[in-house]
């Protein structure tokens, strides 16, 4: 790690893993009989969340503006880990009476939720008040609509991003305004960037790539689904299809950038802090992550530590398999309420929630995260044009998100065992990377496991 750069790589850690600490409030749900009489007073609900860094102090302020506004509500916000690992807590949390009245969670558990039988739908409530949701993003409803209706209301936007260092682009003759296109221009700019030492041990790469979901992102930049039945959207779906041209030449190029050294792995990366600490530490200089970073990326380069000078960053769309569609691939996260907690906790927490998803807080919460506002007005209002004057990135990310067509691709797998699935591909990205494994049988492999899995999951819960 270069010395001038070690003050940078401190300030990014403490940005994107450090501000999880400070977010976790007292949040440990009471145990209460639904139903039970309404207490004096606010009703107090509890929000489970997973966000870290400078976002968790933008949620904090949301909550805190939201309890002040009026006197009818009170929240308590409390970190719970990863989206998955606060999935696997209100999942073994069901029937015991220690669940939160609303939990955020990402788009893979919808399936596993809608089976839980936990959840108020948002639909009931919707449906109840004849709730306007001409103002939200189309894209964001159909993520979380199944059989015609809106289980989760959608609080933000998630976009897959390039992020790449300018300085180095420059230092070796490239464009810094024309990033890879897909990723065989990708291949192509990282052998321009590959430095070796003296000894010929590989001491920069082009790319830091972590085991993570990017065979589902290059998969769906091609038009390809993930499941059968559309991607699960037309029923249940029994098979994952993943293991095609698509997936193999990926799987393929992720293994030889790795072997030559073009692409330096960084393995498992569940904080998404090792990445850009490779382009800190000028290991790499490419690395690809999520818009959700993309204000803690920000204030660590502001925050005028020495080195910052080292690193000048620029976003761009995820390159994918040359031949693709180039879908802009994205994801959305929402607000669940359970129906565990008594009705007058559900109707609080529905309160909260359509708060959140008005104009102004949309706003803010794009400006203080990089996530994108599921409000189609929140971006005329002045704290999202104030940010994008101020940070061009983010209008690079918010056309790319408005740009994305609606298809069963982008619209994301509805498949109960999504976590598991997910995981059997990143052993299979083990098992090449690190075991020698062949990159093609690696694949298979995961499907068929993908396959029982899926089985087994559909024979347990039904239709």
């Amino acid at each position: 790690m270069r010395k001038p750069l070690l003050s940078l790589v401190a300030v990014l850690l403490l940005s994107l893993l450090l501000g999880a600490c400070g977010g976790d409030e007292e949040g440990t749900p009471s145990v209460e009989t639904p139903g039970a009489s309404p207490p004096a007073g606010p009703v107090t609900i509890d929000l489970w969340h997973s966000e870290a860094g400078t976002n968790v102090e933008t949620l904090k302020r949301l909550v805190d503006q939201f309890n002040a506004s009026q006197d009818e509500v009170t929240v308590r916000a409390s970190f719970q880990g990863t989206y998955d690992e606060a999935a696997a807590k209100l999942i073994a949390s069901l029937g015991t009476g220690q669940v939160p009245a609303v939990v955020l969670l990402n788009e893979s558990q919808t399936q596993r939720m809608i089976d839980s039988g936990a959840v108020a739908p948002a639909q009931e409530f919707i449906d109840e008040e004849n709730y306007d949701l001409s103002d939200m993003d189309e894209k964001a409803v159909q993520y979380y609509t199944v059989k015609d209706k809106l289980w989760a209301l959608p609080f933000a936007g998630e976009m897959a991003l390039l992020y790449y260092n300018k300085v180095v682009f420059r230092e070796v003759g490239l464009d810094p305004e024309k990033p890879p296109k897909d990723l065989q221009e990708l291949r192509q700019y990282s052998e321009k960037i590959l430095k070796r030492d003296a000894s010929g041990n590989v001491v920069r790469s082009g790319i830091a790539l972590d085991i993570h979901g990017w065979l589902a992102t290059m998969v769906a930049d091609h038009g390809d689904l993930w499941v059968d039945q559309n991607n699960g959207h037309d029923g249940r779906a029994t098979k994952v299809l993943f293991d095609n041209d698509t997936g193999r030449w990926f799987f393929q190029w992720w293994h030889d950038m790795v072997e030559e050294g073009l692409a330096f792995n960084v393995g498992r990366n569940p904080n998404y802090v090792d990445n850009f600490l490779a382009i800190a530490s000028g290991r790499a200089a490419m690395a690809l992550s999520y818009a959700g970073a993309l204000r803690s990326v920000v204030d660590a380069l502001e925050a005028g530590e020495p080195g910052a000078e080292g690193v000048e960053f620029g976003v761009s769309q995820v390159p994918g398999v040359p031949g693709g569609k180039g879908l802009n691939t994205f994801s959305i996260y929402a607000m669940w309420i359970m129906n565990q907690r008594p009705e007058q906790e559900q109707a609080a927490a529905w309160k909260f929630v359509k708060w959140l998803a008005e104009p102004e807080q949309q706003a803010e919460w794009f400006a203080g995260t990089g996530y994108l506002p599921v409000s189609l007005s929140a971006v005329d209002l002045p704290a999202a044009q104030d940010l994008v004057a101020q940070y061009p990135l983010f209008q690079v990310v918010f056309d790319l998100y408005r740009n994305t067509p609606v298809t069963p691709a982008t619209a994301g797998a509805i498949l109960g065992p999504n976590d598991q699935v997910a995981e059997f591909t990143y052993t299979a990205m083990e098992e090449m990377l690190v075991g020698g494994k062949d990159p093609a049988q690696a694949l298979k492999d995961a499907a068929a496991k993908a396959d029982e899995t899926i089985a087994e999951y559909n024979e347990r819960v039904g239709d």
